[in-house]
């Protein structure tokens, strides 16, 4: 015997609906996403052209003292900290900013110079530009008649 339920026929897919909004406040705010059970933070927008890499990461809130950049082994690493900066002794009504370590890393598809990474930070965001290496860049060779 199949049981009704008294709320109705449309509960269960309230309910889904329901869970599937639990599901993404508790994975899709603040920019944080996951993936293999881990959280993507700073999300990234990444650029490519045939001079370099530009990446942007969004890091508001963050102190640009408190974040690290290295290149290393054809990969771009960019590591900090993130604290909410609340006040001692008080609790927190509500806190949907997450807090502490984080280290995100980019493939490089060719060689950078090194020497001319530049980094800048405005309102939140970290742009890193990274230039391709000249014996990295693609070279047009031309064909001529015989």
């Amino acid at each position: 015997m199949i049981m009704m339920s008294s709320r109705g026929p449309w509960s269960l897919l309230e309910d889904l609906v329901g869970l599937q909004g639990d599901f993404n406040r508790l994975f899709g705010d603040g920019g944080w996403r996951v993936r293999a059970g881990r959280a993507l933070y700073p999300p990234l927008n990444v650029w490519q052209s045939a001079d370099g890499l530009v990446v942007d990461a969004e890091l508001p809130g963050v102190d640009p003292s408190a974040v690290e950049l290295s290149v290393e082994d054809g990969r771009l690493t960019i590591s900090g900290e993130r604290s909410n900066g609340g006040e001692p002794g008080e609790g927190a009504a509500c806190r949907e900013r997450t807090e502490g370590k984080f280290s995100r890393s980019v493939e490089l598809p060719f060689r950078v110079n090194s020497d001319q990474v530049k980094a800048t930070y405005k309102l939140g965001v970290l742009r890193v530009t990274l230039p391709r290496a000249e014996e990295d860049k693609p070279k047009r060779i031309a064909v001529q008649a015989a």
